[in-house]
């Protein structure tokens, strides 16, 4: 009864009954489209490829096109979700706006669903979707049943979206296009703020940092910004203009200044540990952690003040953050690799899938990876994601990228983008070769099997094999493990 009578006080869009989406197969777009359909709309969408998504896309009756058709547009269509990754010239946008019919991009609509929720935001460089999660399974288990829409797959409920019939709508913005500026939340966390999606702000990180401040002014006088001081962008945005925001704020991380403060962190092989100060209320819990690494120590310390903040037990903060599971692609072993072709010597090769492809993410994943294995070898099969990161980050790829033992580095995964000179894989190769560490290895092949096939003829035993990027290397661990090469 719960559920429809909280429905019953969301109007349903006026005039709107048949939602088309373009793109529909990323998780933003597919969770928003898992949401509208649980609420009574007619649903269906496009994409290139078939994957886990569009799969549960199906059980909902969603129809998908597998190929982007002028065709599938039709004039009984009465609102188009374009994904950001649509091009201008997409056959079925250029259709849409011959026949007329309202377009949103994801925020937009994003805006609208949340529009009749009390909604909590998660911002930042990175950690957006780690935190999103955490915060959910909390809220879950402390049985506010929140609406949620996540940029990555859960690992306990392999959920990427859920419709709820409370009162909490909790979701990442994403602000590398600008479209985070849509949404009016009444909660916002800010993880971090880092050199990345510049090609929005002028490649200049003060317009970065500006527009994060035009988002937090959104924040209303009743709200809550939570930001981790950790980070120095963080810091300096919250201290110049902290007497602007004038609305609540509450600062994270192991700066001794934080008002919840994270201390003693301790790693105990694939999970950790750490204390956390509250100062406010001048108390001090344990909190035991079942995923690794500072930086996780750090979403689950956003998640912590967040709830809270809003007053949740203690006792349930702390079983859901001991119990939670991760998300996939997010540091996510994959399991042993066996032994191929009886070749016997090749043994205890851990396999990792890693979503991160900014070089902080690599950072960290390779800085965990050595305290959980320190007598393991590392080896990185790295598939850059878009031409301009390696432009803009070129000094920080090569030098954190030398930090394995081996690398292999696979072709860009362009993300629509045209070349650049001297921002590709090839330079990228070059340029860690000449620092002298260690000699990487370029795969100039896009065949999921050549790749495999190198890489493995060139592995020994005792070994953490690590996919990273955000690109389709996924799939390429993923036939690795499914021995299908």
């Amino acid at each position: 009864m719960l559920n429809q009578k909280f429905f019953n006080k969301i109007p349903k869009m006026k005039n709107i009954n048949y939602i088309y989406f373009i793109g529909i197969g990323g998780s933003g777009m597919g969770g928003i489209a898992t949401i509208l359909a649980k609420q009574g709309y007619k649903i269906s969408g496009s994409d290139l490829f078939s994957n886990f998504i569009t799969k549960k896309l199906n059980l909902l009756n969603i129809k998908i096109h597998f190929k982007h058709d002028a065709k599938n547009i039709t004039n009984n269509i009465d609102l188009i979700i374009v994904s950001a990754a649509i091009k201008n010239n997409n056959p079925e946008l250029i259709a849409a706006k011959k026949l007329n019919i309202i377009i949103l991009n994801r925020a937009q609509i994003l805006a609208e669903l949340m529009r009749f929720f009390y909604g909590i935001t998660i911002t930042g460089t990175h950690g957006k979707t780690t935190t999103t999660a955490l915060i959910y399974k909390i809220f879950k288990l402390a049985k506010l049943s929140p609406t949620f829409v996540n940029g990555g797959i859960l690992k306990f409920s392999e959920e990427y979206a859920y419709l709820g019939s409370g009162k909490y709508f909790i979701t990442e913005a994403d602000e590398s296009d600008k479209s985070f500026l849509y949404l009016n939340p009444i909660i916002n966390i800010i993880t971090n703020i880092e050199k990345e999606h510049l090609n929005s702000y002028n490649n200049d990180i003060e317009i970065l940092k500006k527009n994060f401040l035009r988002f937090l002014k959104k924040i209303p006088f009743y709200g809550c910004i939570i930001i981790c001081i950790d980070n120095f962008h963080n810091y300096d945005l919250i201290k110049k203009n902290k007497n602007i925001l004038k609305k609540n704020i509450i600062t994270y991380g192991f700066n001794k200044n934080a008002d919840i403060q994270l201390y003693n962190y301790q790693q105990n092989g694939y999970k950790c540990k750490f204390s956390l100060l509250e100062k406010t209320k001048n108390l001090s819990v344990e909190i035991n952690l079942n995923i690794p690494g500072y930086h996780n120590a750090l979403n689950a310390t956003a998640a912590f003040a967040i709830s809270s903040y809003i007053g949740l037990d203690y006792t349930v903060i702390i079983e859901s953050l001991k119990n939670f599971e991760g998300v996939k692609r997010r540091f996510d072993i994959l399991g042993i690799l066996f032994p191929y072709k009886k070749i016997k010597y090749k043994k205890n090769i851990i396999v990792l899938d890693d979503y991160g492809h900014h070089p902080t993410e690599i950072n960290m994943t390779i800085k965990t990876a050595r305290q959980i294995w320190p007598n393991k070898k590392l080896v990185m099969v790295f598939q850059p994601h878009r031409y301009s990161r390696i432009k803009n980050l070129l000094t920080e790829f090569v030098k954190i990228l030398s930090k394995v033992d081996k690398l292999f580095i696979l072709e860009v995964y362009s993300a629509g983008e045209i070349p650049i000179k001297n921002a590709n894989s090839k330079y990228l190769t070059k340029k860690i070769k000449k620092l002298g560490i260690i000699t990487p290895i370029f795969i100039k092949s896009k065949n999921y099997y050549d790749i495999i096939n190198n890489i493995y003829l060139k592995l020994k035993g005792n070994t953490v094999l690590i996919f990273q990027g955000a690109g389709d290397i996924n799939n390429i661990s993923s036939l690795l493990m499914n021995n299908k090469f």
